[in-house]
């Protein structure tokens, strides 16, 4: 039987004002990635092709047993992700932690200090004007978990690694070489992102939470058994800081 094509198979468009996509091999992945404003690195998310049997059942067509009460939660969350797919059919989201640049505007780039700590009002109106040509805003919850999917589909993280411990794929206080502090922007690659797993919290949009925000994930002062990918923890104040913690942005268009 031939295999169905995945959607990453398929070249995207470029942002308005990207350069022409391309792949980078040494991320072991086959995503898409182009840069903006001549410096910031995104990758293109395609999850068109993600269904509700990528979650149950694997590669190989055996289902799926979600066992812990973490994987259980995961397949809630990710069952609501699939449903509300964004009809676009893809997210482009950044492939570095923001960092501040010289002018005083965010940048994703390697080898620099990760902005942090900023209030939910702050990084919405940030990313607003980021990229308004390309819909910038703060990343949905929607978007995070249809990238854990992407993982999960595409065999880069396994079902324990995304929902129960975490610490084999990012930078937690009890993965590999841990520095037990922030560790700078591209330092630890996973699934064609920097930093995403683990150093800093990652903050998003979600309805379901009482201040509209929640808290995703772990970071390096936490374990990635306390804390996994897949952890969710409703913010309770869109005026405060969360501690360690970036928001994320995704370009819609």
């Amino acid at each position: 039987m031939k295999e169905k094509v995945k959607t990453t198979d398929n070249k995207p468009n470029h942002p308005v004002g990207g350069t022409a996509v391309f792949r980078i091999p040494e991320t072991g992945t086959h995503y898409w990635y182009s840069r903006l404003k001549g410096r910031d690195l995104f990758m293109c998310l395609q999850f068109a092709d993600i269904t509700e049997h990528d979650l149950l059942f694997d590669a190989k067509g055996k289902k799926r047993v979600f066992s812990s009460d973490r994987q259980k939660k995961f397949k809630e969350d990710a069952l609501k992700a699939i449903k509300d797919k964004p009809a676009e059919g893809f997210r482009w989201i950044p492939a570095y932690e923001p960092s501040m640049g010289k002018d005083g505007e965010i940048q994703y780039i390697p080898d620099d200090d990760t902005l942090k700590d900023l209030s939910q009002n702050k990084w919405e109106k940030v990313f607003r004007e980021y990229s308004p040509e390309n819909g910038s805003q703060e990343a949905s919850k929607t978007t995070y978990f249809l990238l854990l999917m992407r993982w999960l589909k595409d065999g880069i993280a396994t079902l324990e690694q995304i929902a129960d411990h975490s610490e084999e794929i990012g930078h937690f206080q009890n993965s590999v070489k841990a520095k037990h502090f922030f560790e700078k922007t591209g330092e630890r690659q996973f699934g064609g992102l920097y930093g995403f797993v683990g150093n800093t919290y990652k903050v998003v949009k979600d309805p379901e939470s009482p201040s509209g925000f929640s808290i995703l994930g772990g970071c390096f002062d936490v374990s990635g058994y306390k804390f996994p990918l897949a952890d969710v923890c409703h913010y309770d104040s869109p005026y405060t800081a969360f501690c360690f913690s970036v928001g994320l942005l995704e370009l819609t268009r």
